[in-house]
């Protein structure tokens, strides 16, 4: 098997500068290279938020003037799968998705979770998309095209004609406002994931000036805004079903969306096996979307099931949950298996509301007895990066030099001697070695294991500890609401490549996901300069400014110990050979959460030859 972890090769979401504002968020590849536990991740050589010459959309006559979007590609120019790998699409046919978590509900907007954009993604779309065939390029999904405002501080979106909600409803521009006003507000729904994202539009000038027209002004410049609007929770809704049946309908009602597919009827939200109709009046390509007949998502949180199910051909993809699966799936003769960085990574977050963790030195000795090391060999079996706060071998990595000045944040010479430093550092701040403190740990067997590897770093500290095991629903209660213990492992996933948008989705306070590290009810000084240095990363349009400024945020965040990755983990997928048209997208909000892109061609079925195979697989490793 060809060492994917010494040859990878790392697509890398940018900036968005004004002069890539007309089509893309993104900027030049970095060479991100996963090492085993012995070295550190190198950083980027690439000039942090170099342009490069970005692909342009054909300009519509009038171009910019009224009613005419100054970036409209077709749908020819930017929809171009690749044929010299998997062929021409065909109609038809079933994809059965193998999916870890339980399908319990849907409300992707007031509780946000990984199944929240599974059962969404198919039957809603977001205004744009980054493309399934190139992860540096934004494409039209409800917008059919956009003009941003020359300094930055807003965007005016052009919807598609003819676009109808599922139930035969016209889709209009109020539907698309209205969403934004409850991300932004979070009337009627529990908490907003959304409101971080987008703090940074003005509701007070955003408003539809036609029914297929929405302007969106912004608090001030912003370099991230078109990439906030492809990212996971941003879902828009048909504003009259949301008003009919609040809350309670986004938990539990999957009949009224755009997307792609249509969920079948006489289903019921909670059960782990959803089915997904093609939807026959789909607005994208005229009719040439999508190709499958249907999809079907199972939800199998036992990882020995999700494999088996696989092996049984009785699902057709599947996100690999560990590498025991990787292997399996690399040698079977049949099955394709990609495999590329990830912006998942597997953190401890350490409850600063709670005493001593209010301590700021207490929790800089608890990071230093972590071994990066020993969990990226025993938890990743050597393919895992020791990252910093954004992702290792992109252009917003921190330089290694600045990071490992942070005691704590890089592989130790000698464990031993950093564990002694830390234990000693316990005792001069009067730790309390007998107390037990409380882990709050999901009820899922990666969960689980990946818990126990740092409860035992722990011990080794000499500090004692009890798991709280929760069932994923109470767990995900608790962790959106600040009601967990003293310590929370979890797998976290960076959710864009850019500071103002991933920091921000965990360290900004109007971020539900700040609950994780500090459920604290009044912002503190802390908070307040983490606060402004995101504000700074969101209104900073100049790559290079930014870069400085997020360089400053990560140091912050690392000095203050609220998150640590205990690596960066890779991720791996892997398809039967009817599966076509799969690309394997850096981005957690990707082609794959809709899968319109895919297609089932049967005459491939009996394709033999993948044995071994991690490379050629578009979007993984060459």
């Amino acid at each position: 098997m060809k060492p994917w972890f010494k040859t990878l090769k790392a697509s890398v979401l940018l900036a968005l500068s004004i002069a890539l504002l007309l089509l893309v968020a993104c900027g030049p590849s970095a060479t991100a290279t996963p090492v085993p536990a012995t070295s550190q991740a190198p950083t980027s050589t690439t000039a942090p938020g170099a342009p490069t010459a970005a692909p342009q959309a054909t300009q519509p006559p009038g171009a910019g003037l009224t009613g005419s979007p100054k970036v409209a590609p077709s749908f020819s120019e930017y929809w171009n799968p690749p044929p010299g790998f998997y062929g021409e699409p065909v109609d038809g046919g079933t994809l059965r998705v193998n999916y870890e978590d339980p399908l319990e509900h849907a409300n992707v907007w007031g509780a946000f979770t990984g199944a929240t954009v599974r059962l969404r993604g198919v039957t809603h779309n977001r205004i744009l998309a980054e493309s399934p065939y190139d992860p540096n390029r934004l494409v039209p999904n409800l917008a059919r095209g956009w003009t941003t405002e020359p300094d930055a501080t807003g965007v005016t979106f052009f919807f598609h004609d003819g676009i109808t909600w599922h139930n035969g409803e016209t889709f209009t521009c109020e539907d698309a406002r209205f969403t934004i006003q409850t991300w932004l507000t979070s009337e009627g729904i529990t908490a907003s994931a959304m409101k971080a994202t987008l703090g940074f539009v003005d509701l007070d000038t955003t408003e539809c000036l036609d029914d297929n027209t929405l302007k969106v002004g912004f608090t001030g410049a912003n370099a991230a805004a078109l990439l906030a609007f492809t990212t996971r929770g941003a879902v828009i809704f048909n504003k009259a079903w949301f008003e009919a049946g609040g809350e309670e309908a986004m938990f539990q009602d999957l009949s009224v969306g755009t997307g792609p597919y249509v969920w079948d009827s006489g289903q019921t939200v909670g059960i782990d096996e959803q089915h997904f109709v093609r939807n026959e009046n789909y607005f994208k390509g005229d009719g040439a979307l999508p190709y499958l007949d249907e999809v079907v998502i199972f939800g199998i949180l036992d990882e020995s099931a999700q494999q088996a199910a696989m092996l049984a051909h009785q699902t057709d993809w599947h996100w690999v949950r560990n590498f025991g699966q990787y292997d399996a799936y690399v040698k079977h003769d049949q099955i394709n298996t990609v495999i590329r960085a990830t912006r998942g990574h597997h953190t401890l977050w350490l409850n600063r509301n709670n005493p001593p963790f209010d301590n700021v030195r207490v929790r800089q000795a608890i990071i230093m007895g972590m071994d990066r090391a020993a969990g990226i060999a025993v938890l990743q079996e050597g393919f895992g990066s020791a990252g910093f706060m954004m992702v290792p071998g992109s252009a917003w990595e921190l330089d290694r030099s600045l990071g490992c000045a942070v005691p704590g944040w890089c592989i130790a010479d000698d464990m031993d001697a950093q564990r002694a430093e830390a234990k000693g550092i316990l005792e001069e701040e009067g730790f309390d070695f007998d107390k037990t403190y409380l882990f709050t740990v999901e009820s899922d067997a990666q969960v689980v294991a990946r818990a126990t590897f740092m409860q035992e770093q722990l011990r080794l500290l000499g500090v004692k500890t009890d798991f709280d095991l929760v069932e994923t629903v109470a767990y995900r209660q608790q962790t959106s609401t600040g009601t967990w213990g003293d310590f929370l492992p979890r797998n976290d996933t960076m959710p864009a490549d850019d500071p103002f948008l991933g920091m921000g989705h965990y360290f900004n306070s109007a971020s539900v996901t700040n609950n994780h590290w500090c459920p604290c009810e009044n912002r503190d000084d802390i908070q307040i300069k983490m606060d402004d240095l995101l504000t700074q990363a969101g209104v900073t349009v100049d790559p290079v400014q930014r870069k400085a400024i997020s360089d400053e945020a990560q140091l912050f965040a690392m000095e203050q110990y609220w998150k640590f990755p205990i690596y960066w983990e890779q991720e791996a997928v892997s398809f039967w050979p009817e599966v076509r048209g799969y690309f394997h997208h850096p981005q957690p909000s990707g082609s794959h959460t809709n899968f319109e892109q895919m297609w089932i061609d049967p005459s491939h079925k009996d394709d033999k030859g993948f044995s071994g195979q991690t490379t050629g697989v578009p979007g993984g490793i060459n």
